[in-house]
């Protein structure tokens, strides 16, 4: 056999199929969840527009709302 050349390679079984192709850390303290509101589309438009209003996401303006004394 002539020209065979042996090569041998580290595979690699990590997340992403290759090395380093993982979701690279942060460092971020925080951690954020999610969660979902139902209603129907007005209003959901309704809350949106209302955030708009106020300078705020709409996640802002329900936990804001929510939480406030």
């Amino acid at each position: 056999m002539e020209g065979t050349k042996e090569t041998k390679e580290k595979k690699y079984s990590g997340r992403g199929g290759y090395h380093g192709g993982g979701r690279k850390k942060t460092g971020r303290l925080k951690i954020y969840a999610n969660t979902t509101i139902s209603g129907l589309p007005e209003e959901i438009d309704s809350l949106k527009n209302l955030a708009k209003e106020k300078g705020k996401t709409l996640s802002r303006l329900v936990i804001e709302t929510f939480l406030s004394k």
